[in-house]
């Protein structure tokens, strides 16, 4: 609703107990401390490019970690992504994202 109001492209999606889910339009990924972290797949599309980002993350030897995100903590994070297959990564908060899914 605030994404609406603000007319906002795009706007953070919470799950039914206030965690962050996804955007409107990506799934979530934020860089915290060197770690990966995303959202659980419980109230997001667990889509192909979901999954691909996954893999090449943990194939890169980075840590992933799948769990519950407040949004305070996601406001915290030093780097937030969002990613589907049509936009392919939207940088929410800048940083230092590894190159393998920078986009072309």
């Amino acid at each position: 609703m605030e994404g609406n109001n603000a007319n906002a492209n795009d706007a953070i999606m919470l799950d039914k107990d206030g965690y962050v889910s996804e955007t409107n339009a990506t799934n979530i990924f934020l860089v915290k401390k060197g770690r990966v972290l995303t959202p659980h797949a419980d109230y997001c599309l667990p889509g192909i490019t979901r999954a691909t980002i996954m893999e090449l993350v943990v194939k890169e030897k980075f840590e992933l970690v799948e769990r519950r995100i407040s949004l305070s903590e996601f406001h915290a994070a030093d780097e937030e992504h969002g990613h589907n297959k049509n936009r392919n990564m939207a940088l929410i908060k800048t940083g230092t994202w590894p190159s393998f899914v920078q986009p072309a």
